[in-house]
């Protein structure tokens, strides 16, 4: 074996679970793929535009067609939850309001997501801190919101919040995580 030979701390391997209301929560990196929830929630404004991606798409669609559609879209409600699939989209931002992101929305998103959640029998969801992604709102307080409701609410289903976080912010989050649940 060669003598100087170093090894390296791999993050991430270490249990780093908190329970709250018998549902064990834990942070991960938003590079982790395949995330190992079964929904993954994404922060979204209400024309639902935040994570369409940038990149231009060519469409047979006739542009004047397009636009009708575009101003026809009706809003999503500020705290609701839309669903597509395995892709749930909170949406906790107005950008025709002032401000953009209001406590009330994240609070209510966050109890439509979990309420959604456990109905539909989802044992893993992974979410980020809402409002805390596209906006500016405190991670710790967001954090509060996110424990409370899972204190307020009672689960059969659910068994485990994973929370994604931005990567190399992990240790952060665990720390808010840990901070808020004392």
């Amino acid at each position: 074996m060669g003598g100087n030979k170093k090894f390296t701390l791999i993050t991430g391997g270490a249990d780093h679970k908190i329970e709250v209301n018998r549902i064990a929560i834990e942070v991960v990196s938003d590079s982790v793929f395949p995330l190992p929830v079964d929904v993954r929630v994404f922060e979204e404004d209400t024309y639902l535009v935040l994570t369409v991606d940038p990149a231009m798409r060519y469409t047979d669609e006739h542009p004047i067609k397009l636009m009708t559609h575009i101003m026809e879209a009706k809003t999503k409600k500020p705290g609701s939850v839309v669903r597509k699939n395995s892709s749930w989209y909170a949406v906790v931002y107005d950008l025709d309001a002032d401000p953009v992101c209001r406590e009330e929305w994240i609070d209510n998103a966050y109890r439509e997501a979990l309420q959604l959640a456990e109905k539909r029998g989802i044992t893993r969801l992974g979410l980020p801190l809402l409002g805390t992604v596209h906006g500016p709102y405190p991670a710790q307080d967001s954090m509060q919101l996110l424990i409370n409701q899972i204190k307020s609410l009672a689960f059969s289903k659910i068994k485990k919040i994973v929370i994604v976080a931005e990567q190399g912010f992990e240790e952060d989050v665990r720390k808010i995580l840990a901070a808020v649940h004392r």
